[in-house]
């Protein structure tokens, strides 16, 4: 009884408090992936109120009825077993489960991130995305820009995103288009969603990954198809510094080439400015002192986002050379990669093979956090 009014009461302040102005994303969504996942979310409620309401409802009768003052209520000393009882306190529930398990079931399928809503490849815009220590960087490889804590793509378009992580685990997320999706070092992770309709829409990390995670926010603009064409030829004409960003009237700051250098110097610190402080005055071996001069050269960690930032150019295969460099990891020293030698896939064949299976992806994670347990 007590955890039946826990959780009537829960959904009712839930829903009161997103009535009263909060955040209700996920009863707003505005794509279609998202609208599913709504729907099923909905639906897997609703579907389990039909235990709950009547468990309250007959709680309340029950103690009413046989209450002490009601003389007339049957009593019925020797009673046992009642068959229809039976058939309805078990029946029901295992209706319920085996259609809350179809339902699981089907929506994992319908609306898997990994399922491209279009057939048409020619048809979807795929953007390359890679979560660096503390931003999100994202790379437009037909178009040839990337961008830093801010995506933008046609409004009703199939967008396929390629996700990857630059340091720990992490997870990409826009709530109000889709469901989120791990990022990680040595794979590709995907994701496909579309918008309905033109907005701009937050998206942020939702998986701690140190002190600097919570900046991990960036704004996702869905806009007309005209309107993505002409933000694309001013960043390649180098006057992305002309777009506004905000409703505050920020700009974004305009850049060159993203290649392996410029990547390198996004890298945060992930260390507040006394432990840095610290490891300089504690450093006596030439290993403390090669440490504390990284926690230097890379700084604090941020304090608030990093601002938008257009690139005009990306070099070729930054991608997958980002996922490459952890490829040692996993097949020994003996990996071309450990050594240090290019192993840049062809574009075309990159996807295939980069994205990791699950059974390689549950593998990994395993393999990254002994790791971790270890440097520990």
């Amino acid at each position: 009884m007590r955890q039946t009014t826990i959780t009537v009461l829960s959904l009712l302040a839930a829903t009161s408090l997103t009535a009263c102005g909060g955040d209700k994303v996920l009863l707003t969504s505005e794509g279609p992936v998202a609208q599913g996942l709504s729907d099923l979310m909905l639906t897997a409620i609703y579907v389990m109120l039909l235990v709950v309401i009547p468990s309250i409802i007959m709680a309340l009768w029950f103690g009413w009825k046989y209450r002490k003052s009601n003389k007339d209520a049957d009593y019925q000393p020797h009673w046992a077993h009642s068959t229809a009882i039976e058939v309805v306190v078990w029946g029901i529930p295992i209706i319920i489960i085996a259609y809350l398990a179809y339902l699981a079931w089907w929506g994992s399928h319908e609306y898997d991130p990994y399922k491209p809503r279009t057939e048409n490849p020619a048809e979807q815009l795929t953007i390359q995305v890679i979560a660096e220590q503390f931003k999100w960087i994202f790379i437009y490889p037909e178009q040839n820009i990337a961008t830093v804590n801010e995506v933008r793509f046609p409004e009703q378009k199939q967008i396929a995103f390629r996700v990857t992580s630059n340091f720990t685990m992490n997870s990409f997320f826009i709530p109000k288009l889709a469901g989120q999706i791990y990022a990680m070092a040595g794979m590709q992770t995907q994701l496909h969603l579309s918008a309905d309709n033109t907005g701009v829409y937050r998206g942020f990390s939702s998986n701690y990954s140190g002190y600097g995670f919570s900046q991990m926010r960036f704004k996702a603009h869905s806009v007309t198809a005209p309107e993505f064409e002409q933000w694309v030829q001013a960043i390649k004409n180098g006057q992305g510094n002309t777009v506004v960003v905000d409703d505050k009237g920020t700009t974004a700051i305009q850049k060159g080439l993203l290649d392996q250098a410029e990547f390198k110097s996004l890298r945060d610190g992930n260390r507040a400015q006394f432990q840095i402080d610290a490891m300089v005055k504690t450093a006596r071996t030439e290993e403390e002192k090669k440490a504390a001069a990284i926690a230097q050269a890379e700084g604090p960690y941020p304090h608030h986002p990093h601002p938008v930032t257009y690139y005009s150019s990306v070099e070729s295969g930054l991608f997958e050379s980002v996922i490459n460099s952890y490829m040692g990891n996993y097949h020994g020293d003996h990996h071309p990669v450990a050594h240090g030698e290019n192993m840049q896939m062809p574009t075309e064949h990159a996807d295939a093979q980069v994205t990791a299976t699950p059974a390689q992806q549950h593998d990994a994670v395993a393999t990254d956090a002994t790791a971790t347990a270890a440097g520990e």
